[in-house]
């Protein structure tokens, strides 16, 4: 199976004006979302964020906040708003295994959130972009999955054949081809699938985040397949990043990764070198061996000069936010 949303690069551009632009945030509240309505409340837009999460503490220019289940919005609330851009950021997800419990989690939070959500917007005149925050874990996993450790990752690109991994790749493939059915009758409407790779940033569930808050408190560390590689990106960074495809006119899937593979074994040695020794002990698993790396050229090409942080560059200021949660 091949991508079927071809790529456009019509006229595209990098300034964009935020002012006043209304702003529909979906999961606002959460690792990316946050610093994404960090940055377009700062550039003068309209944010309305919808979210489970209760409202962040400094959003006072904050046009309206929902807390609760989006599934639940109501079509006039969203009319009345009238977003022009919309960033579809809420999901669900499970990291390595998925539980028998995820099976109903995945389709409410994720397969009928996504298609609620565009069903009350897709009309709306007003609107003229979405940002879905689409996951790598739609490509085939023949390309990147291992019976046995890899001396390099493999560079998924957006041209690679795709067979969702797990329920969540499969959910987010599916809302990938209603925006692809929804855009042959709205042209007009630019749509952008952001294939996402591991973020990890300030409040994450991520392994990163994990390991920093438990060595801080001085619990044992489990490795799984510390010969695994894959491409670590920070949240803020993902953030600026979906903003920045949003200002160009580029409709199609694409690439948001650091662009460098990282080892498990890796991070660990560099969490050793800001947090002095760490109780860590290797686990046995079943779980396959990854080695994935974002192909980023397309993204390149689309944003210029954009810098994704290094683990080395990000870590110091996560484990001092983390440190600081700590002391409360």
């Amino acid at each position: 199976m091949v991508n079927s949303l071809m790529h456009s690069f019509t006229d595209i551009k990098t300034m964009y004006d935020w002012k006043n632009k209304r702003v529909f945030v979906s999961g606002g509240s959460g690792v990316i979302g946050t610093a994404l309505v960090d940055f377009l409340l700062k550039e003068g837009a309209c944010v309305f964020v919808g979210d489970l999460k209760p409202r962040p503490a400094g959003w006072k220019s904050l046009k309206k906040y929902r807390k609760g289940d989006l599934a639940t919005l109501q079509r006039k609330v969203i009319q009345d708003f009238s977003p022009e851009v919309f960033f579809h950021l809420a999901a669900t997800f499970e990291r390595s295994v998925e539980t028998a419990d995820f099976w109903q989690e995945n389709f409410h939070h994720n397969i009928f959130l996504s298609h609620h959500l565009l069903s009350l917007q897709k009309d709306l005149p007003a609107l003229k972009k979405i940002v879905f925050a689409s996951s790598y874990l739609i490509y085939n996993t023949q390309n990147y999955l291992f019976s046995s450790p890899q001396k390099s990752p493999y560079p998924l690109s957006e041209e690679d054949e795709i067979a969702p991994r797990n329920l969540c790749g499969m959910a987010k493939l599916l809302h990938e081809q209603e925006l692809a059915f929804v855009r042959h009758f709205r042209p007009d409407l630019q749509i952008i699938n952001a294939r996402i790779f591991r973020s990890y940033g300030k409040n994450s569930r991520d392994i990163i985040s994990r390991w920093i808050r438990a060595a801080l408190k001085g619990e044992t560390i489990s490795v799984y397949r510390p010969e695994g590689m894959f491409d670590f990106v920070y949240a803020e960074d993902v953030a600026k990043a979906l903003k920045a495809l949003s200002e160009t006119e580029y409709s199609g899937i694409v690439n948001v990764g650091s662009g460098r593979s990282r080892s498990i074994s890796e991070v660990l040695d560099l969490l050793k070198q800001h947090l002095g020794p760490i109780a860590d002990v290797a686990e046995k698993t079943e779980i396959p061996y990854e080695a994935s790396q974002a192909d980023m050229q397309l993204y390149h090409q689309l944003v210029k000069g954009f810098h994704f942080h290094s683990l080395e560059e990000t870590l110091p200021n996560l484990i001092a936010y983390e440190k600081k949660m700590l002391r409360g």
